[in-house]
């Protein structure tokens, strides 16, 4: 533990949003305080993050629909991703998105990246 009572671990999640800038069905981008660009979707009291970035041509995502409970759309070529799991469900994306741990403190949405 550091002395301010917070584990290494815990200083890895960053603020990316609060519950009520998110609503549920819409993508929200945000931009991380390290300047990583992160996609936040919401499905009913879960969030889940990704880095703001389709796998396939790297173009962002957060401009995309989500078309499926945690279905999220790149606005671009259409791939279709899971973003619960990164999982890619419809191409031409083949490779996962890379996706964020989301802790939520009172209204506060931190991310970190998943290891």
């Amino acid at each position: 533990m550091s002395p301010a009572g917070h584990s290494d671990e815990d200083r890895a999640f960053q603020h990316a949003a609060l519950r009520s800038d998110i609503e549920p069905g819409l993508p929200l981008a945000v931009t991380l305080p390290d300047g990583r660009r992160v996609v936040l979707v919401q499905d009913g009291a879960d969030v889940f993050a990704a880095a703001d970035r389709c796998p396939h041509r790297d173009f962002p995502l957060s401009g995309g629909d989500v078309i499926a409970p945690c279905i999220l759309e790149c606005p671009w070529h259409g791939a279709q991703f899971d973003v619960r799991t990164g999982e890619v469900v419809q191409g031409p994306a083949t490779d996962p998105l890379a996706l964020y741990e989301v802790r939520i403190e009172g209204d506060d949405i931190l991310v970190k990246p998943r290891s």
